[in-house]
């Protein structure tokens, strides 16, 4: 489908706003900020095993067991104690309430259902 120059124009214009829109860019500085810290990937890891293994207790039917709860405690408080790990998910949290708002303005000016428009038609 080819794009007329104005609405190609357009297109690009509303996602060069978009990237400049701060919670976007903070989402952005705080991935790169995340992507530099060499303990982050350990740290996440980490807390996921621990959450599996108390998971897998409780799919089980059991009950995780005392070391199983309080290694999952410390992989927590390691990962809060990272302030570009929180600093990330802080700016993800934002950015997931801003693109909402994002699709209503959206919606609002092309006077269609901008989320009904764009959703895949099919399985």
């Amino acid at each position: 489908m080819m794009l007329t120059t104005e609405l190609h124009e357009a297109t690009f214009a509303f996602a060069r706003a978009l990237r400049s829109a701060p919670a976007v860019t903070a989402y952005h500085a705080a991935a790169a900020a995340l992507d530099a810290d060499p303990s982050a990937p350990a740290l996440l890891d980490e807390l996921r095993a621990r959450q599996a293994a108390v998971q897998g207790h409780q799919l089980g039917g059991g009950s995780p067991q005392a070391v199983d709860v309080e290694g999952l405690r410390a992989a927590q408080a390691a990962v809060r104690a990272n302030e570009r790990i929180m600093a990330s998910m802080r700016a993800t949290n934002e950015v997931k309430a801003f693109l909402p708002k994002v699709g209503a303005n959206v919606t609002a000016a092309l006077g269609a259902d901008y989320g009904r428009l764009v959703a895949p038609t099919s399985c």
